[in-house]
């Protein structure tokens, strides 16, 4: 247990702290949380995941799991009282050293709003992209056939048999993790663990295949206010010959079945193969953004 300052202490946040810790998210206006597939408080007893308390109660928490492992990201971060950067501080000392133990390569954090930025200023992290936010309405342009060709890197012309779509199993779960480090480098890549997460929430899931292969996958979830293209994902190897588009255009027409208002989906601001192929299917930028920092060990 490490002190600091005289009155503040530190230690490891624990399943029992549930119902504390729910309390601490509740109450205070500084509380940052990363677009997890899960709560905050369903990584109480992982690593590292700390907390600082003034006697009894928790004034600070602060986590960022590694998943997959050698990346953390900051999944939650919370201060209550006068002096907050203090006792974040506290818990960033002890992050840190557990996550340079652990092996850990980088942290990342996308900030939903401004009130951290300057803590992760002082802790050395620096601006690493922007994730932007768009969005299409109900019916907004004529979509393509259903499936992908793949295409001769000379001619450009289709010569191979077409990506069949169909919905992901069970037993697809790691087939679409391997797809999914193929496709991403860090610190983008899903783990195992979470894929699963986000297909417990998936509203819409769909494989694309080629040659009996898995070339490409996507993830979609549903609410009142429309679809969200959570999860985009194509092999390297079969990128650029139309099985995004094919998965892109396969979870529109389902939302669009269902009559939803409106799909968003997130990517990165200088990813331009993947605004293209939103953009030419009717998505238009919101103007909406994340800021994403990173902190290389």
């Amino acid at each position: 247990m490490l002190s600091y300052p005289s009155m503040l202490t530190t230690r490891p946040a624990l399943p029992a702290d549930h119902s504390l810790l729910s309390r601490l998210l509740r109450s205070t206006p500084h509380c940052h949380t990363h677009l997890d597939w899960q709560l905050p408080e369903a990584w109480l007893g992982t690593r590292p995941f700390y907390l600082a308390l003034d006697g009894d109660k928790i004034v600070a928490a602060l986590a960022a799991t590694p998943d997959p492992p050698d990346v953390g990201w900051v999944r939650l971060a919370a201060a209550e009282g006068a002096d907050v950067e203090a006792v974040l501080d506290a818990l960033w000392h002890v992050t840190r050293e557990t996550l340079i133990e652990m092996k850990a390569s980088q942290i990342v954090c996308m900030m939903v709003d401004d009130w951290l930025t300057p803590h992760l200023a002082r802790w050395g992290f620096a601006h690493y992209t922007d994730v932007v936010v768009l969005t299409r309405k109900h019916g907004a342009t004529k979509l393509p056939a259903t499936s992908a060709r793949k295409r001769s890197p000379i001619l450009g012309l289709a010569f191979a048999p077409r990506a069949r779509l169909r919905p992901v199993k069970a037993g697809d779960l790691p087939a679409i993790a391997e797809v999914d480090n193929a496709a991403f480098a860090p610190p983008w890549q899903y783990s195992l663990d979470v894929v699963q997460q986000a297909l417990a929430h998936a509203d819409c899931a769909t494989m694309a295949e080629v040659n009996g292969g898995i070339a490409g996958y996507q993830i979609s979830s549903g609410g009142r206010q429309g679809g969200h293209l959570a999860r985009l994902a194509v092999r390297p190897e079969y990128q650029g010959q139309g099985v995004g588009r094919a998965l892109v255009s396969e979870t529109i027409r389902y939302f669009e079945k269902r009559n939803a208002p409106r799909i968003t989906v997130n990517t990165q601001s200088d990813n331009d193969a993947s605004l293209a192929v939103y953009r030419s299917l009717g998505f238009e930028l919101t103007g909406e953004s994340y800021t994403v920092w990173r902190l290389l060990f």
